[in-house]
């Protein structure tokens, strides 16, 4: 009989769906600050579900209760043999430390892009249609519209390079593309036909970036991705471009960007994911005028919990039935050094 360990408020929600997903024998424990599950309790778990209600405002190094109990509960489960997460990555220390134990990870992927997307199109036009600048203008009570030789330039016919091809790069991809844009997209593993599609492999990144207006990165953080935006990349791309990271922190030199953004060769940046989360209070980010800094949100979305369950419940019938799972993490997803 599977134990499946989840929230209360999850169980709540979803009991029926579960149960006939993962049939009348399927147990249930519940993580629950006010009742934490004894050893006994835990050695009987076999699936985790994490939901969006267990990390909440947790980022990677800072916890919240109920993620601080459900990590080790995690770690006190020795049968635990599959663990579904609410994110697209797998780069936050717990998983990374599920997967290098063995336990299968499956991932939410998909269940935020359209709203990631749509925040990276606000960055995007928010850098190009000069918005920062009117923000500022309206703060200072101050009439400054762009004219001449400010006025922005168009965006159709500019070319933007979109790391990562999963869901959330693929509906930023064609957003871009809705609005004039050539994309070069960019992911791990090229396969037949790509190149006709204009989908190329990380290493094509430096031959490409010298055409691109626009950088965006939608990928996850796995040691092909890591600094894969570094100081080179950044001094490759025309002078004025602007940077837009919704992917992960990793993926992006900080430090190279903030020289970039200093000396002009960066126009202007959208950042939603940092290398350190929360950023701290002394970032110089927090107070660039030519940057959007956002608070790791840009998937944010009223039932995007909903949908991050539903994934699971697929996979739970599939589980149940003795079939493939679905958006499994795989082992090169294992990084060296988890941050």
């Amino acid at each position: 009989m599977p134990t499946l360990l989840i929230t209360p408020e999850v169980h709540h929600d979803f009991a029926a769906e579960l149960r006939a997903a993962g049939g009348a024998e399927l147990r249930f424990a519940f993580a629950d600050t006010e009742r934490p599950l004894s050893a006994r309790e835990l050695a009987e778990v076999d699936i985790a579900l994490m939901s969006l209600d267990v990390i909440g405002p947790s980022s990677r190094t800072v916890l919240s209760p109920l993620m601080q109990l459900y990590s080790e509960q995690l770690r006190a489960a020795p049968r635990l043999r599959w663990l579904h997460v609410p994110t697209a990555g797998v780069d936050r220390p717990i998983f990374q430390e599920m997967l290098r134990r063995g336990v299968r990870v499956t991932t939410s992927s998909g269940a935020n892009a359209e709203a990631v997307a749509h925040s990276a199109l606000m960055g995007v036009m928010l850098l190009a249609r000069g918005g920062l600048r009117w923000l500022h203008s309206q703060r200072a009570h101050r009439w400054e519209p762009l004219r001449g030789l400010e006025a922005q330039a168009d965006l159709a016919g500019q070319t933007a390079i979109v790391i990562g091809h999963g869901p959330i790069g693929r509906d930023i991809a064609r957003l871009l593309e809705a609005l004039g844009l050539r994309v070069h997209k960019l992911r791990h593993a090229p396969r037949p036909g790509d190149a006709a599609l204009g989908i190329h492999g990380y290493a094509a990144l430096p031959a490409l970036a010298p055409e691109a207006h626009w950088l965006v990165i939608a990928c996850p953080l796995t040691e092909a991705t890591r600094y894969l935006v570094d100081a080179a990349v950044l001094r490759a791309l025309p002078r004025g471009a602007c940077v837009v990271n919704v992917g992960r922190g990793g993926v992006l030199d900080e430090q190279a960007l903030l020289a970039a953004l200093a000396d002009g060769q960066i126009a202007g940046a959208h950042l939603d994911v940092f290398e350190q989360e929360p950023l701290p209070p002394d970032s110089p980010f927090w107070d660039l005028p030519n940057v959007l800094v956002s608070p790791h949100n840009a998937g944010s979305s009223q039932r995007y919990g909903e949908r991050c369950v539903r994934l699971f419940l697929d996979n739970l019938a599939r589980w149940t039935r003795g079939e493939a799972l679905q958006q499994e993490a795989a082992r090169d997803q294992t990084l060296r050094a988890a941050p």
